[in-house]
């Protein structure tokens, strides 16, 4: 049977969508704080101008992700400078949406001529976890190289160099995101026969007692 990689799924894997990884465009020339400053989660980002741009939502190595309220954008360590104020950034809240929105038009365009009908996906870490098998929407069927067809959403696809298609989470999350999908998947079935067990005992029970 086929298996859907539901939202729980994924958040239980620690997964990310695509939108996340969005790389803003370069920044505007301004004037920044000299003195550089490590995001941290929760930390609120202001531009130069001392207007609020954000939150730090994550952090992932040397990279971190702010959500403005509407998008998100990976953002290198270096873009950060420290203020008394807290951190800072040399882009105001509207440039980096407009940013994100541009890079996030471009990759939509390059992801609709990379799915194709067997085209290879990979996890991050470079690990081969299957083809494309159908398209529809915004659902992608992935025929697994090690199990049964599964279907993820585009947001948790990327595009590299030559239309690559890689998966934004390594092997062993997408294979943890699989199984969990797989009990789900097996244990909705086992729950829906159990409730029609017990329903068709309760109505039999009065002819039951008749006799």
């Amino acid at each position: 049977m086929k298996k859907s990689l539901i939202a729980a799924a994924l958040a239980a894997s620690a997964m990310v969508p695509m939108s996340a990884f969005a790389q803003a465009a370069s920044a505007p020339a301004a004037a920044a704080p000299a003195a550089t400053a490590a995001p941290t989660v929760g930390a609120k980002v202001y531009d130069t101008a001392g207007a609020e741009v954000g939150t730090v939502e994550k952090v992932d190595g040397a990279n971190a992700v702010v959500f403005t309220g509407t998008k998100r954008a990976t953002l290198p360590g270096t873009a950060f400078a420290k203020n008394d104020k807290g951190l800072v950034i040399a882009m105001t809240q509207a440039q980096l949406n407009a940013a994100v929105a541009a890079a996030e038009s471009k990759t939509a365009g390059a992801m609709d001529a990379a799915l194709v009908a067997d085209a290879p996906i990979k996890s991050k870490d470079g690990v081969a976890v299957g083809t494309v098998q159908k398209v529809e929407g915004d659902n992608v069927t992935v025929a697994l190289t090690d199990g049964n067809p599964v279907t993820i959403t585009k947001q948790y696809l990327t595009v590299g160099a030559n239309n690559a298609l890689t998966l934004t989470m390594n092997a062993t999350e997408f294979k943890s995101a699989v199984t969990a999908a797989t009990q789900s998947a097996a244990t909705a079935p086992a729950s829906a026969d159990a409730s029609a067990n017990t329903t068709a005992k309760a109505g039999a029970t009065p002819d039951a007692t008749e006799n």
